[in-house]
């Protein structure tokens, strides 16, 4: 937990050169906020609007889908992200 001596542009920049470095990544949802996560590889999100609680999904049609990129669009897939909007079980319920 960081107090209150801290440099808020010193906790971007080093962000920033984590992110260069490929050593944490970012997503934004429509809320324009950047979220930094850790992990290799590619990632699918859920993302409630209401709440701003997101939650990674482990479910892939990637193959076929960058097969048929790479093939009919002539594009050299590197990787990729996807993620869902909705409003989560809790919000709809009313419990957040």
């Amino acid at each position: 937990m960081l107090d209150k001596n801290y440099d808020i542009s010193t906790i971007y920049r080093n962000l920033n050169f984590f992110v260069e470095n490929n050593l944490i990544r970012t997503i934004v949802f429509s809320d324009k906020v950047t979220y930094y996560y850790s992990g290799k590889g590619h990632f699918h999100y859920i993302y409630c609007v209401k709440c701003k609680k997101f939650e990674k999904i482990n479910m892939c049609y990637e193959e076929k889908l960058a097969e048929y990129i790479e093939k009919n669009l002539e594009f050299k897939v590197l990787d990729h992200t996807l993620y869902f909007e909705g409003i989560c079980k809790e919000c709809r319920n009313g419990s957040v």
